[in-house]
């Protein structure tokens, strides 16, 4: 999503660049952009500032393929297993606590969430995306096509009731905010998180965001070629031109293979 911005400024920009024109007004007119999306626009605030704040980097980057307001919870669940080293034999039962609005979107009918039948319904499943990140300690794109049908992940899921949280709620919208308790064979484990990682105040580490550029590129482009595109993404501000980088994105294999593919 925030990608076809910039996509689609550069296109932008190379159209202008050889010419190309289009009506006048389509931005500030009486039907024009800032007229569809906001009852009094004012101009004056898109160049507000321009060149010194760069809205970018109040941008979140989301750490998992799913929901957001599955993170926090997800967030918990991994805080948890690595900290209390909790075997999936031992889980008896998860609760998570969620605002209202998540609970609706991704926890409501816990039934039909314990079960997703694809990897859109997987999107948007607390106990399935919960599950899998108790066994796994994170989750990736690939691990929808190896943990949707996996009956041991789907029967984990079955033990994750979601609820709507009155601590979770008061956070909300300022922060979306989950709790997770679980209940093992053996003790009662608690955690929450407020700010979910990938937040600008939480934001994801170098290592981290790195480990997600790799996961969903590596089937496109190799080891080398991720690389040295990261290479010229880090140093874009010192470069005049873009081709360099456009041209890292073409992949050198023969043929291409999806993610969760060997």
């Amino acid at each position: 999503q925030v990608g076809y911005s910039g996509h689609n400024g550069l296109i932008a920009a190379t159209l202008a660049k050889e010419g190309f024109v289009g009506p006048m007004g389509s931005i500030e007119g009486k039907d024009g952009f800032l007229q569809s999306y906001a009852p009094s626009p004012d101009i004056s605030r898109a160049a507000a500032n321009l060149g010194t704040v760069w809205e970018t980097m109040n941008i979140a980057v989301k750490p998992y393929p799913s929901c957001r307001y599955s993170h926090s919870a997800m967030g918990a669940i991994a805080a948890m297993r690595s900290k209390n080293n909790i075997s999936i034999e031992d889980v008896e039962k998860v609760e998570v606590g969620l605002p209202h609005t998540g609970w609706r979107i991704i926890g409501e009918t816990d039934e039909s969430k314990r079960k997703p039948t694809g990897a859109v319904d997987g999107q948007f499943s607390m106990p399935f995306c919960g599950a899998v990140v108790l066994r796994e300690g994170t989750m990736g794109w690939d691990d929808y096509d190896k943990h949707l049908n996996d009956n041991d992940t789907l029967a984990l899921a079955a033990k994750f009731t979601t609820v709507t949280d009155p601590w979770a709620e008061s956070e909300y919208p300022d922060n979306m905010a989950g709790i997770v308790r679980i209940k093992t064979s053996r003790e009662s484990f608690e955690h929450s998180v407020t700010v979910p990682k990938g937040e600008p105040e939480n934001f994801m580490t170098d290592a981290e965001a790195r480990s997600k550029f790799d996961d969903l590129v590596a089937p496109y482009l190799s080891e080398k070629q991720r690389n040295a595109l990261v290479s010229e993404m880090l140093t874009i501000e010192k470069s005049s031109s873009v081709d360099a980088m456009l041209n890292l994105t073409c992949s050198d294999e023969q043929g291409l293979r999806l993610a969760g593919e060997d």
